[in-house]
């Protein structure tokens, strides 16, 4: 390991230069000519392949810092897509895991993604990994083309949203260049925060792993008691553990807007015995879950007096206000809720909704002027200090609750604070489910990652609708139908998938994840425990296998193709069984691989599984 010291000093601007292998890494840090007032100091070192820069900031008197940039010049060498948590680039020439121009950009805070990405090469290796230490306040992140020079450029921008005055900041950046597969390059980056962050990510329970129905899709707000309860039968008895009551619980309006949150009691009229009908169907074997918006309070609750001058801003539109966590009585109300509702219903978890609400970049009006009722002036300060009091308040009442958050509120310090995470709303896109299913599983460490809660046509065919399955398999399922509507058939085809996802869950969920073409939307995934791997192919391409020491492999047929076709990496022969979309063994053989490429018929939606003698 290499350090080296800078000096600490007046700066107009600040150039570090390190060369890493066969690549030239230019990192320039700057603040303002203007900012006489502050000065920076920095230390360099590397690991291997991995370079880190720790710089601090610092001002004698208390100032509301000026906007700081972080820019860093590469060659493209063997660059040819960069993996980002969330979606970025101009609209006119976007696409997945692309290249954009380097000045559109996404904002990374505590309540949204994070600043991190991946630049990889054709063949999924990884060329350079970035990421830096500040999770939790804004930090806009260019990374793409930078076509005057010719050469990549990732830019961090900090301070470029209103923040509170200090006298100090300090940051690391990471850069890693090891010719490692892209996937355990972004790993590494989630391992790396784990430890930034204290290790302090929210323990994860075994019900947090059971399949999930979700009353959202099929139902929206327009909820009654009895229907969820025969919704929870029917789901229960198809492997089922959970469900999660969403929006429309607490209100008698349809309208799908927020005008009546902020209360948080129950409709009567929706649900008569709260009480008793959480118990109902806890006695079903599940466990009961309930929606909450954290941030909104609408103009129509009996509270909204109470809070309409403690808010972030507010939305004439929707009638809606965000709440303001900076105000100490905010964060209270907030707290108390959430375990009145925990313990006057017996809840096993909560799903808390739109927490990336929370920003400095939409707040208006008193919310950008000091106050002294506030203890801090601080946004993130002031979230953080919220949901980890929830957390400890939560865990104190139930120490196995659920709490999950939604992609894009998803990230390092939403590890803190939940347990669950689950995929951004495509209800009945099973491509997208995948994608977002991948790009979670891959910087979520342990933290139980979930599908959007998926419908589909009950017209549809059964190999078509189990693709929904098929695509979700490498998470925790969340299913949305109404079961009422669906014929005995799509019942089975439900029982087998989610029979199916049981049977292979330590596989699917513990194991040795690789997926090839992200850019793609990742075709090929696969998972290896100990001599145990499971392949989901969604194109027709091929894919290896006994390539390690696998001694049984299931192949899935997600490309809705009559075979599969596979290369073998020797000459073997397997005990093979085929089985279709609703479980039914179609075929048992003998069949013997020739190295290189074989095709095997497997039905659509349907999978294969390989055994060596």
């Amino acid at each position: 390991m290499q350090q080296i010291e800078g000096q600490r000093d007046l700066i107009r601007g600040y150039l570090v230069e390190e060369r890493l292998n066969i690549e030239q890494l230019s990192v320039h840090l700057s603040i303002p000519q203007d900012s006489d007032s502050l000065s920076m100091s920095h230390i360099k070192r590397r690991e291997g392949d991995i370079l880190f820069i720790d710089f601090h900031i610092f001002s004698e008197t208390p100032i509301v810092f000026p906007e700081t940039i972080i820019d860093i010049h590469f060659p493209f060498i063997s660059m040819h897509s960069c993996w980002t948590p969330c979606l970025h680039g101009h609209p006119k020439s976007i696409r997945n895991k692309g290249i954009p121009e380097w000045w559109p950009y996404y904002d990374s805070q505590i309540s949204q993604v994070a600043p991190v990405g991946c630049f990889y090469s054709q063949t999924g290796e990884n060329r350079l990994g970035f990421a830096f230490s500040d999770a939790r306040e804004s930090v806009k992140v260019h990374a793409g083309a930078y076509e005057e020079d010719r050469v990549g450029r990732i830019r961090m921008r900090l301070f470029s949203e209103p923040s509170a005055p200090r006298t100090c900041y300090g940051g690391r950046l990471r850069l890693d260049i090891r010719s490692i597969p892209y996937y355990e390059a972004i790993e590494s980056m989630a391992h790396w925060y784990e430890e930034v962050l204290g290790n302090d990510q929210m323990p994860v329970p075994d019900s947090a792993l059971e399949p999930v129905y979700s009353t959202w899709y099929s139902f929206h707000q327009n909820l009654e008691q009895q229907e969820i309860e025969d919704q929870c039968r029917l789901s229960s008895e198809m492997g089922c553990r959970t469900i999660i009551l969403d929006d429309g619980w607490q209100t008698e309006d349809n309208n799908r807007g927020y005008r009546f949150c902020g209360d948080w009691q129950v409709a009567l009229s929706r649900f008569p015995d709260m009480e008793g009908h959480v118990a109902r169907v806890q006695a079903m074997g599940m466990k009961y879950m309930l929606w909450l918006s954290v941030p909104f309070i609408g103009q129509g609750c009996k509270i909204w007096n109470e809070f309409k001058d403690n808010l972030l801003f507010y939305s004439e539109q929707n009638q809606t206000g965000t709440l303001d966590p900076r105000y100490p009585k905010v964060r209270e109300y907030l707290i108390n809720t959430y375990c009145r509702v925990v313990e006057d219903y017996g809840l096993d978890g909560l799903k808390l909704d739109f927490i990336d609400e929370f920003n400095m970049a939409s707040a208006q009006g008193r919310a950008l002027e000091p106050d002294q009722d506030r203890d801090t002036e601080s946004l993130p300060e002031a979230v953080d200090a919220l949901m980890m009091a929830v957390r400890k308040a939560l865990t104190t009442i139930r120490p196995d609750i659920m709490i999950e958050f939604r992609q894009r509120y998803i990230g390092p310090m939403i590890r803190k604070y939940g347990n669950m995470f689950r995929v951004h709303d495509c209800p009945n896109d099973s491509i997208m489910n995948r994608m977002s299913i991948m790009d979670l599983r891959l910087f979520s460490g342990n933290t139980a990652v979930h599908s959007d809660m998926f419908i589909w046509s009950p017209e549809d065919s059964i190999e078509s609708a189990s693709l929904h399955f098929i695509n979700t398999l490498f998470s925790v399922p969340q299913i949305s139908p109404d079961i009422k509507e669906l014929s005995e058939t799509h019942r089975q085809m439900i029982r087998h998938w989610l029979g199916f996802w049981r049977a292979n869950r330590a596989l699917l969920l513990k194991g040795k994840l690789r997926a090839v073409y992200p850019e793609m939307q990742y075709p090929v995934i696969e998972s290896q425990l100990g001599s145990q791997k499971i392949i989901t192919v969604h194109a027709r391409m091929v894919v290896d296998i006994f390539s390690t020491e696998e001694q049984t492999i299931i192949l899935v047929n997600g490309a809705m193709e009559k075979s599969l076709v596979v290369k073998s990496a020797i000459a073997v022969v397997v005990k093979a069984q085929t089985v279709d979309c609703l479980g039914r063994i179609i075929k048992k053989e003998q069949l013997s691989l020739n190295k290189g490429l074989n095709e095997i018929p497997v039905p659509e939606s349907g999978y294969l599984s390989l055994t060596r003698y």
